[in-house]
């Protein structure tokens, strides 16, 4: 007996089927400013209790600068900082050669086997340097040398963060020194506990915060966080939820859960148990305003499509204009593919940071 050619024996369009039935919990609906805040208040918890819950922890940072390298245009350091009781967190601090206090940026790194060195002009390998080239993915160096402060975190899962070999995963065979993570079994362990690796990384960031406002040489208000693909996850999340950052720039990054996480073979680091039923990423986005957001999309981004980037943006701009604040929200779609552009950037920081 064969079955009938129109039975439907895969799951995913069924999935897809209620997702586009069923509306967003928290969704944004708000038909004026009162109920757009009072909107934001509801969907903030709720964001952090979906990533398995980010509280800030408290304690001695215990900061030690295990390296420290003069650059003739600024100062690299790098430094390690408890982010929880016995966890540390390596971080490039590189500051330019120029009277404090400083305009401070956080930028966050991608996916990648080195981490964060790439960001800092410290490439070695020559696939390393390859990588910079293809991705313009020394962001950290650009900003330093436009007179930021700039904290370049180790992110969980990556470089000096990778678990021992036998937890690690190799993305792709084509180029396995690029692309090698621990982030599948960080992840599935992250679950297992009721917590996440992205709320995991999101809480190391704000504990960085905590660190940078801590120290004499910053400028409480004058704090950006960017960051590309990865990083411009773990950037759009924390300023959700943290509205100590003044600024976001999301590069490579911001689109639809529907049109990218759920319909491209993402990493597992990626996924948080019923994001999709709670809020679209143009909400998550939501929670940032009225402050600036800059978001960058590659026309021919393979992995994050223009079309979701231009629907999630059209949502977005609906809450920045109800917040009044439609002049900070500036959008790049360029000709390109998944990489840091950075062609407006830096005069957009200047104007709002």
């Amino acid at each position: 007996m064969s079955p009938d050619n129109d039975l439907q024996f895969a799951t995913l369009p069924g999935l897809w089927e209620r997702y586009d039935q069923e509306p967003r919990q928290l969704g944004y609906r708000a038909r004026s400013l009162d109920e757009a805040i009072h909107w934001q208040a509801e969907l903030r918890p709720a964001l952090a209790k979906l990533l398995g819950g980010v509280e800030r922890t408290s304690g001695d940072f215990d900061d030690q600068v295990i390296i420290e390298e003069d650059q003739s245009d600024h100062l690299r350091q790098e430094i390690v900082l408890q982010v929880a009781p016995g966890e540390y967190m390596p971080c490039y601090v590189l500051t330019p050669h120029t009277p404090p206090p400083y305009r401070t940026m956080i930028a966050l790194h991608g996916h990648g086997t080195w981490g964060a060195r790439p960001l800092v002009g410290a490439a070695r390998e020559p696939g390393e340097r390859h990588f910079v080239a293809e991705l313009n993915y020394d962001y950290g160096l650009q900003l330093v040398r436009r007179g930021y402060q700039v904290f370049v975190p180790e992110l969980r899962g990556f470089g000096q963060r990778m678990e021992p070999s036998p937890w690690r995963e190799v993305h792709d065979l084509a180029d396995p020194d690029a692309w090698v993570s621990s982030c599948r079994f960080l992840a599935v362990n992250a679950l297992l506990m009721g917590e996440t690796l992205l709320g995991w990384r999101v809480r190391d960031v704000m504990r960085l915060v905590d660190y940078v406002l801590a120290r004499p040489d910053a400028s409480p208000d004058h704090l950006g966080c960017a960051g590309l693909s990865g990083g411009g996850t773990i950037t759009l999340f924390t300023a959700a939820l943290d509205e100590r950052i003044n600024c976001a720039v999301v590069s490579g990054y911001f689109n639809t859960f529907r049109d990218s996480i759920m319909a491209i073979n993402h990493c597992l680091c990626n996924f948080v148990p019923g994001m999709a039923r709670q809020a679209e990423m143009s909400d998550i986005a939501g929670l940032i305003a009225p402050r600036p957001l800059f978001t960058e999309s590659g026309i021919h981004d393979p992995i994050y499509p223009i079309a979701g980037a231009r629907t999630a943006l059209a949502r977005l701009q609906q809450i920045y204009r109800q917040f009044e604040a439609g002049e900070r929200l500036q959008a790049d779609f360029f000709e390109g593919g998944h990489q840091w552009h950075g062609v407006g950037v830096f005069d957009w920081l200047e104007k709002w940071l």
